[in-house]
């Protein structure tokens, strides 16, 4: 369930991430661009760090490195064993 909340608030700041870009809102709010480049190169070397596991342990790995550049860890973490 924390999961699913969590790429629930990832595709709200990716929403207001673009909003902000289209909109020029003022203020504070006029970084959520640049933290949007930021969260999106973070992305990209998580999908490049992951990219061999990916390939062996999943059944679509282009469709997982591209959810790993929308959520991040989020997605990543139905790949790594339960804890017990």
């Amino acid at each position: 369930m924390w999961v699913t909340m969590n790429k629930a608030a990832t595709v709200v700041f990716w929403l207001l991430a673009l909003a902000s870009y289209i909109m020029q809102w003022p203020g504070l709010l006029s970084y959520l661009p640049l933290a949007g480049v930021i969260v999106l190169a973070a992305h990209v070397l998580e999908t490049a760090f992951f990219w061999f596991s990916l390939k062996n342990n999943s059944a679509n790995p282009a469709k997982d490195a591209a959810l790993i550049m929308v959520f991040g860890i989020f997605h990543l973490k139905g790949f790594m064993p339960k804890a017990s």
